[in-house]
């Protein structure tokens, strides 16, 4: 069973055939030596096999969300595909193997099953429980009439306007049009190597779509999320008076994230998530769940000591 996982790992990381295969082919080599050593030695390698395995796909993962730009919607969707199949080969092998495996090691065995155990399964938990908010979010969206709609930027695609971020702006249009005196906001800057800001390609869609152009604002300055509700935040001092209602436009996966941000400015304004497309909801769900987890990090680490320790002390 390990033999065979550990297999198809090494074909998820060639699939597609990476343009830089130094990653690879190092990954590659270590997970031979441990499927050589399974065969030869089982029961001294298994708990280094699983440990390796279980870093080894949550690391595959990070490198998927790095990557921000992509040449073609096609390998974006193999990429999103490629994710969910490192999750479901989590969840399918390394984390029933890790909790299945814990009573047949020696005490440096143990260590390392436990600190898998604990690190990847409480990783992965809270991923899934993103992604259910995530999907619940998504079900119950609907529409909110406002006087001022910001709407955040998700980076463009060869300066044309992506899905994601065209679903966020559909959100806007529809709750524009409960209210057709609001103003949108629309927010994002010029990326590296871009020649149109995201603002300014935004303001194009909306336009194309209907919406006056006296009823669009742009903030062109933002870098990120945080800039994004910071700027429109001094923007809006100018027009926005008192009793009108802001709303935040985003993707359902960004709630949550967007929501901390506007706690930690003080700002009371509201959220309308927009549906994210099931193709592409693996890579950016799991990119803001990371976001998250970096964000607020002393407490994913002050979580996993407490478990690790309640570990040890469980194992006595």
């Amino acid at each position: 069973m390990i033999i065979f996982a550990l297999a198809l790992l090494i074909l998820l990381l060639w699939w597609p055939l990476p343009k830089k295969n130094e990653w690879a082919l190092c990954w590659t080599g270590i997970l031979l030596l441990l499927i050589g050593g399974q065969i030869c030695y089982p029961e001294n390698v298994t708990a280094i096999s699983l440990g390796t395995a279980s870093l080894l796909t949550w690391l595959e993962l990070i490198s998927l969300v790095l990557i921000r730009r992509f040449s073609k919607e096609s390998r974006l969707i193999i990429d999103n595909c490629k994710a969910f199949a490192l999750i479901i080969l989590n969840l399918i092998f390394w984390l029933p193997l890790l909790f299945k495996s814990g009573e047949q090691f020696s005490w440096l065995g143990h260590q390392v099953i436990l600190i898998a155990q604990i690190v990847n399964g409480i990783t992965t938990l809270g991923l899934l429980i993103f992604w259910a908010t995530t999907i619940i979010l998504q079900a119950f969206s609907k529409p909110i009439s406002a006087d001022y709609l910001i709407v955040l930027g998700a980076g463009l695609c060869h300066g044309k306007v992506p899905p994601v971020l065209a679903a966020r702006l559909q959100q806007a249009i529809s709750c524009w049009r409960l209210n057709n005196k609001s103003i949108i906001v629309v927010s994002g800057g010029l990326l590296r190597g871009a020649k149109l800001s995201e603002a300014q390609a935004m303001a194009d869609y909306l336009i194309s779509h209907g919406i006056p152009q006296n009823k669009i604002l742009l903030e062109e300055q933002a870098q990120n999320t945080w800039a994004n509700l910071q700027n429109c935040q001094k923007l809006l001092q100018k027009w926005i008076k008192p009793n009108q209602k802001v709303v935040v436009v985003t993707s359902s996966f960004h709630v949550l994230r967007t929501k901390s941000y506007l706690q930690k400015l003080g700002l009371n304004w509201a959220l309308s998530p927009s549906r994210t497309p099931w193709k592409l909801q693996s890579l950016t769900v799991i990119r803001d769940y990371l976001g998250i987890l970096r964000d607020h990090y002393r407490v994913w680490l002050g979580l996993l000591i407490i478990a690790i320790i309640v570990g040890e002390v469980w194992l006595r």
